[in-house]
Formats: structure tokens, C-alpha cells, sequence
């Protein structure tokens, strides 16, 4: 379920971040860095975001995938996690927006972050 997103370069100074929720653990030490390199760069800081967020949309999609083949003899679950799924989406996509052309990439990351802690926490072994 891959989407694409305007990641923006610039966003306004002093625009508030839409709050995220706790960090995930699965952030990468790459990412943490950078944002500490980045300081209060804006530009920087989204540089950072649109790194992690493939490596972040790739763990979501590893786990959604995980959790369709575990609900395969069940197609109504299986239609109900689509569904969730795509209203995430739009909620995300809604709640990272800063105005009608930027979104907060680094919202973006952090909430993809912990929709994949959420999948990934259904899958069996």
C-alpha cells in the first residue's frame, strides 16, 4: 500500500508539528542521527524524513502483506484490515498536512513508524 506523498522542502518557520504518537523503537540510528545533524534546519530535517520514510513504508507494507496472508481463509477480515487501512491512510495523509501544498514529512515518518509497530505486532509466528 505504498502512497506517494508531497514531501515538502520548505515548510513555514515556526509551524507547529501535528502531534505523533511515542516514537517507534524500529526508527533507524541513520534517522536519529541525521535529525540531530539537521538541528532546526528545515530543509535538512525533511532530507532526513524522506530517507527514512521508504525504509519505513517498506516495514508497513512487509507487515499489512503478513497479516492478508494470515487472514486468507477469512476474506471479511481480510476486507475489514483493507479498509482500516485505507482510512489510516487518509487520516496520516490529513494529519501531516501543514497546508494545501506541504506536508510534514517527519509526521509522516513517525506516524508510518508506528502503523508498522501496530501490523507488525498481529503477525503470528
Amino acid at each position: 500500500m505504498k502512497s506517494t506523498f508531497v514531501l515538502a522542502l520548505a515548510i513555514a518557520a515556526g509551524t507547529a508539528t501535528p502531534a505523533v504518537a511515542q516514537e517507534s523503537p524500529h526508527l533507524s540510528a541513520a534517522f536519529s542521527a541525521c535529525m540531530g545533524r539537521a538541528g532546526n534546519n528545515t530543509v535538512q530535517r525533511n532530507v532526513c524524513a524522506q530517507r527514512e520514510s521508504g525504509a519505513q513504508d517498506d516495514r508497513l507494507n512487509k507487515a499489512y502483506q503478513r497479516v492478508m496472508r494470515q487472514l486468507a481463509s477469512d476474506p471479511a477480515e481480510k476486507l475489514a484490515l483493507r479498509d482500516q487501512e485505507r482510512r489510516w491512510i487518509a487520516e496520516r495523509d490529513y494529519s501531516c498536512k501543514v497546508n494545501s501544498d506541504t506536508v510534514d514529512s517527519r509526521c509522516v515518518v513517525m506516524k508510518t513508524a508506528a502503523r508498522a509497530d501496530e501490523l507488525e505486532s498481529r503477525v503470528r509466528f
